[in-house]
């Protein structure tokens, strides 16, 4: 009867001022190949070292193979789970021989000694990874590729239950990445061991794994085969581009594709967004934005803030006010003059308060002169004026006509559903 292998249950784990995993819950069981997928940032190798109790978490319970992975020591962990990860740092002069026998080491007893059937399982996994060439080597001396593959035959000495992969073959050339799926693949199928494999090429996913987990922004967005998760509008939602999803003829496994809209969008659209930011919160919006062909205009801002350095880096007309003041009557005059020439109004995630609340009454102009607004949800967990004056406010543009806006992909998807009409 086949086991669970892994077990998230409610866990949430980070860095000590930054929580990155929030409340994740999922299982993966005994034999399966797993892929585990999300854009950058999203939480991936974090989940892999809180699996692997390099990082403790701040709540939840976390099994391997039916037991609290509190109460397993590291000599047992290590005979349950390899974990290879994206680089491996070694702050010893090893050479490649020693450095894939540390994988042995929970198996050399008291006296810390290794048997001639231990030096033989170093010696197979090193012929597996094509690394035994370099056995007298220094690990330090290798290339990126190849100490990957030496971090791999390192984790197959081992011989765990369990193996998690950090992108550990994406510094590999074609042929060594094909042969070690082979080997992955061969390790699954036919000796039954659990492979997660954290990656970002979704059609190679596709096409080798049993089930995908879908991160976003900490959380799992969706868990399932590849049918069931490579949607089109799942995918396009989480990595904020315009995704493709076919079915190859041939293989018949299924390929995600940028959208050929979006590269045909790629030009000068002669359509202006004005954008109400502040504090960090319109960055994303001014290179998205500007990617897609729009021109931005921006403002009121203070100066030296970090969406003001923006602008100016990405020479942006910018309406801006003295450091730390409240924005004044001529600065909000020169934003309705931008706002006047725009097309749209675009106000990002920005909090609202006494200072700045005036920039919000921009919509209101903009309203007023036949634009489109967009406001992003949210607004009154930013709102920080007295007696909510902010939300107050964007409640009343939302009966006016202002639309709501909840991620940059879904933003722009609207603006240019706005453009072409």
């Amino acid at each position: 009867m086949k086991r669970t292998a892994l077990q998230f249950t409610g866990v949430s784990s980070g860095y000590r001022h930054r929580k990155v995993l929030d409340n994740v819950s999922f299982s993966v069981e005994e034999g399966e190949f797993v892929s585990l997928t999300g854009p950058n940032g999203c939480g991936k190798s974090t989940l892999l070292k809180t699996a692997a109790a390099l990082l403790k978490p701040l709540s939840g319970k976390i099994e391997l193979f039916g037991r609290d992975i509190r109460g397993i020591s590291p000599s047992s962990r290590a005979s349950l789970l390899g974990v290879v990860p994206q680089k491996i740092d070694s702050p010893m002069a090893y050479t490649v021989y020693e450095t894939v026998m540390n994988g042995r080491i929970g198996y050399a007893g008291l006296r810390g000694r290794f048997s001639p059937a231990d030096h033989d399982i170093v010696e197979r996994s090193m012929i597996y990874t094509d690394v035994l060439k370099f056995r007298e080597r220094s690990f330090t001396e290798l290339s990126g590729g190849e100490q990957q593959r030496v971090a791999l035959a390192m984790v197959l000495a081992q011989e765990p239950e369990m193996i998690m992969l950090d992108e550990s073959i994406s510094h590999l050339d074609i042929n060594h990445r094909q042969e070690v799926l082979q080997i992955l693949l061969g390790l699954n199928r036919e000796k039954g061991i659990t492979i997660v494999l954290v990656s970002h090429d979704l059609n190679l996913s596709a096409s080798i794994s049993d089930r995908f987990l879908l991160m976003e922004t900490g959380k799992i967005a969706r868990a399932g085969t590849p049918q069931e998760v490579l949607e089109p509008a799942l995918l396009s939602r989480v990595y904020g581009c315009d995704l493709s999803v076919r079915r190859d003829p041939v293989s018949g496994c299924l390929e995600v594709t940028g959208s050929l809209d979006t590269l045909r969008r790629r030009r000068k659209l002669g359509a202006a967004v004005h954008v109400v930011a502040g504090g960090g919160s319109g960055i994303e919006l001014y290179r998205r934005l500007q990617i897609e062909g729009f021109e931005v205009t921006t403002g009121v801002l203070n100066r030296l803030d970090s969406d003001a350095e923006a602008s100016r880096a990405l020479d942006i007309r910018t309406v801006l006010e003295q450091p730390f003041s409240p924005v004044g009557g001529d600065a909000f005059r020169q934003a309705v003059d931008m706002v006047e020439s725009c097309d749209f109004l675009v106000v990002s995630q920005v909090p609202f308060g006494t200072g700045n609340l005036i920039n919000l009454r921009l919509a209101e102009v903009a309203l007023e002169k036949g634009k489109q607004v967009f406001l992003p949800s949210g607004i009154a967990d930013r709102d920080y004026t007295e007696g909510k004056a902010a939300n107050s406010l964007s409640l009343d543009l939302f009966r006016k006509g202002a639309r709501l806006w909840e991620s940059v992909h879904d933003l722009t998807g609207m603006l240019h559903q706005k453009t072409d009409q």
